[in-house]
């Protein structure tokens, strides 16, 4: 299902923000607030939430215990998105123009012209 692996992808991205939290903690660098991970996944969101599992999510279980920890500690935060304003779309997805100009605008980058 789409939730099953937009689930496998934040027990992935999770593991990715531990592991940057940690280097920057052995830097010095304290983080008071929790990491941010953007969901469009309504379904992998309440995942998270929910601690009764069920046979639907009984082989991503580990993955759940990983990603509920992690919240619950205050690691990350699980903010819904809209896919429209998913910014990692525009390196993994084909776009309209327009859509490619939007993405581009909301990253902050100019479109290089040869002159």
């Amino acid at each position: 299902s789409s939730a099953e692996a937009e689930y496998r992808a934040m027990t992935s991205t999770t593991a990715e923000i531990v592991w940057i939290r940690w280097l920057l903690a052995d830097l010095g660098v304290s983080l008071p607030a929790p990491t941010p991970m953007y969901c469009d996944n309504r379904s992998a969101i309440q995942i998270t939430y929910n601690s009764v599992f069920h046979e639907c999510t009984k082989h991503i279980e580990i993955g759940c215990h990983f990603v509920r920890h992690h919240f619950q500690l205050g690691t990350i935060s699980l903010p819904f998105l809209p896919s429209t304003l998913q910014l990692a779309d525009f390196f993994t997805k084909s776009h309209t123009v327009q859509r490619f100009h939007f993405l581009l605008d909301k990253l902050l980058m100019l479109l290089a012209t040869a002159s």
